[in-house]
């Protein structure tokens, strides 16, 4: 029978979740007053339940609870700092405030979070701290700069408090003695032990990522599990009291929590320990899955916002597939015990990785058997470390060669199973690629329940056979063997997106496609391809201009792939879309130009020349389409050219200033607005390639824009009826290849 409090945890989940993102009544979001135009029937029919059906009484007061506990979390957060100036107009003003650092910040810059002290609003906000300017954490600033929507950026500071206070005087101290022990490994320590923002290479983060390892490197409920574990030990070989030891446990687990910030999955994970260690003293009996639902609810009642948590919601789906795999195979031979926990879980979180990133990593399934033994003496051997320091420098220091050598063995494991064919599957994120993983799992559901019959065991092994083959094959044959320029122009519909491969594999991508309330080809599209072509990280992001069918998607690629360079007009756009993506730039720590003609970037030997604008073109009172960024490529004897959406004044302010070019992205999609004779005469391309979305609205690309291009002998390849297409070149020869993907 399930637990009752399964049933309530649910309810109130769902009213939480209505109280957090207001839905319409009589034409308007719902009020606070107005709510109890919903509370108040609902609550009449429970009462009317009471007696007949207490357990559906309080399903819906439970519910009516989380709706109004989902309001009162969405008032607190616009009363905060970062609410408050989101709601005003004009973002992108100036801002100050005074805020205590809650990690260090280093010299090179990057993203610190802050605890905002005194004034009319407080709450935390995320700073992008400046250059050259080195700070401890739980040191008090007053801070000045632009918000941009989700980021302060800082331009002028001045300290308050030098000396580190709460938790983050703690995070700094511990960061300190992190270098001095682990040296360039202190950044991966941080982040397995105590600093839940910490910066990693990208490199480090995709190796785990395709890996199956990622929840390693977030400080979730496995690490309390760790800890929980190694205390359990210690306080056991004292001979303390059960109770003595329940008080110990909970207190240094209250500590560890407090010092990571109470992150969700962590919390679950305390509560449920905590929960398990009460029954366990009041001799009762402990029923896993009403431990883990009232773990959740103390979560959701803790912190109402890790309903909207992809990590919360990743640790809860977990954690109930390991209780339920331990169930299931109690009697299983030994090997199966072990491995089905990390089978199971990958099943039942595969819909939620697939829909949130588009990507699952069935290899997980067998590197967590060998990398979580390892993190289980890592982690702690980490944390006795860092604590030792303090007291004994020498004993601190064998610790940490010790732990640190579980650390490398977990490192290569996951560089071992990033490298196996098939091991990590990149799809479009959504709801399709979770329907298909949720079918999975139900096939494999069904095949678990079916009777123990001869055919049904080669069933369930062919299922097994034909997932590993169809997600693996592609990765084992290779499409291209050429250390050339291979240029990917993106079927993301109606908008641009192109992806420039150098020969020695580093990457460009010029726009992101489009988004729309109903889909961000950057997400659905743009990342899961640089993912399932094993990007680490971006060299270049070029955003031609701030309409949103070409920006759209840069935010998501900008935050999946932080970028060393950033080039785009400059030109100041005060649309919400073009100062998220200026705020997810500032994040990335990534290096910003404003692009101009007569620059120069040079990659891997492919040069990026802007041809235009320049700051005198900007002043012209133009569309933003004419004052985008217009791009020649240049690799070898072979020159591409990007021409976004510029059309005819653009066109006739370069001409004699381009040349021959092998082939053209042709300008505003194929519009009637761009490529005239003049412009087709001076480029004399011999391929064209049209990104366009199908059955749009806007007639592109014209009729006349084709019969031009085919009066000049010029080969048309469009996105809208040849898929993605691909570019390759030596730099002396090309060939054009398209395919639907």
């Amino acid at each position: 029978m399930r637990p009752p409090i399964l049933f309530l945890t649910v309810a109130f989940g769902v009213g939480l979740w209505a109280g957090l993102d207001p839905f319409v009544f009589p034409g308007r979001a719902l009020p606070g007053g107005a709510l109890w135009v919903v509370a108040l029937p609902v609550l009449a029919v429970a009462a009317w339940l009471a007696r007949r059906a207490p357990l559906g009484a309080a399903v819906g007061i439970m519910g009516v609870a989380g709706l109004l506990w989902g309001t009162a979390a969405v008032r607190e957060r616009e009363a905060t700092c970062a609410g408050a100036w989101s709601r005003e107009q004009g973002a992108g003003s100036s801002k100050a405030a005074t805020v205590r650092l809650a990690d260090p910040a280093p010299a090179s810059g990057g993203i610190a979070e802050a605890e905002v002290l005194g004034g009319a609003c407080g709450g935390s906000v995320r700073l992008r701290w400046p250059e050259d300017h080195a700070a401890r954490g739980g040191t008090t600033w007053v801070v000045a700069g632009t918000w941009t929507g989700g980021v302060l950026v800082v331009r002028r500071t001045r300290a308050l408090d030098l000396v580190p206070h709460g938790r983050g005087a703690l995070r700094d101290a511990l960061a300190a003695r992190s270098t001095e022990l682990f040296g360039t490994r202190a950044p991966i320590v941080n982040a397995l032990v105590f600093a839940p923002n910490a910066r990693l290479d990208s490199d480090i983060r995709e190796r785990y990522v395709r890996s199956g390892l990622a929840h390693l490197l977030s400080i979730s409920g496995l690490h309390v599990g760790f800890m929980a574990a190694w205390l359990a030990l210690i306080l056991g070989k004292l001979h303390l009291a059960a109770r003595a030891r329940f008080g110990a446990t909970a207190v240094l687990l209250l500590g560890y929590l407090w010092l990571l910030g109470f992150p969700a999955p962590a919390v679950r994970a305390g509560a449920m320990l905590v929960l398990a260690d009460v029954a366990r003293l009041r001799q009762r009996v402990v029923a896993p899955r009403g431990v883990v639902a009232l773990a959740a609810l103390g979560v959701l009642v803790q912190d109402p916002w890790a309903l909207q948590s992809v990590g919360a919601w990743l640790s809860v789906a977990g954690v109930g597939a390991v209780v339920w795999a331990g169930r299931a195979f109690a009697r299983a031979p030994r090997l199966a015990r072990l491995a089905a926990p990390a089978l199971v879980a990958t099943l039942v979180t595969a819909p939620i990785s697939a829909f949130a990133f588009g990507t699952v990593a069935p290899i997980g399934v067998l590197a967590n058997l060998i990398a979580i033994p390892l993190a289980g003496v890592a982690v702690p051997g980490l944390v006795m470390a860092l604590a030792l320091s303090w007291l004994d420098s020498g004993l601190a220091h064998l610790i940490a060669a010790g732990a640190g050598l579980s650390l490398a063995l977990v490192d290569l494991v996951a560089h071992g199973a990033a490298l196996v064919p098939g091991g990590h599957i990149v799809m479009v994120a959504g709801w399709q690629a979770a329907l298909l993983w949720a079918a999975v799992a139900a096939a494999a559901w069904w095949l678990w329940n079916s009777p123990r019959r001869p055919w049904l065991m080669v069933a369930r092994l062919a299922f097994c056979a034909t997932v590993v083959v169809a997600t693996s094959f592609r990765d084992v044959v290779s499409l291209d063997a050429c250390r050339c320029l291979t240029v990917h122009f993106l079927d993301v519909g109606q908008g641009d997106a192109a992806a420039l491969r150098t020969p020695n594999g580093r990457w460009i991508v010029i726009d992101g496609g489009p988004r729309t309330p109903e889909r961000d080809a950057g997400r659905r599209v743009v990342v899961p391809f640089l993912r399932d072509q094993g990007v680490g990280r971006v060299a270049v992001v070029v955003a031609t201009h701030g309409d949103a069918d070409h920006l759209g998607g840069l935010p998501a690629v900008v935050e999946a792939f932080p970028p060393e360079l950033v080039l785009e007009p400059g030109e100041p756009l005060g649309r919400p879309l073009y100062l998220e993506f200026l705020a997810g730039v500032e994040a990335s720590g990534a290096r910003w130009h404003g692009a101009r003609a007569g620059d120069r970037v040079e990659v891997d030997s492919v040069v990026l020349e802007v041809l235009s604008p320049d700051s005198l073109w900007l002043r012209l009172p133009l569309d933003v389409n004419d004052h985008g960024v217009v791009l020649r490529v240049r690799y070898g004897a072979v020159r591409l050219l990007f021409q976004a959406d510029a059309g005819l004044p653009v066109e006739g302010w370069l001409a004699g200033k381009v040349g021959r070019v092998d082939l053209l992205k042709v300008g505003h999609h194929g519009s009637r607005t761009a490529t005239s004779d003049e412009w087709l005469d001076e480029l004399a391309p011999r391929e064209a390639v049209i990104s366009v979305g199908r059955n749009n609205h806007y007639g592109h690309p014209a009729p006349e824009v084709l019969e031009r291009l085919a009066r000049h002998g010029v080969t048309v390849f469009r996105t809208d009826r040849n898929g993605t297409i691909t570019f390759s070149t030596d730099g002396h020869g090309e060939r054009v290849r398209s395919h639907h993907d």
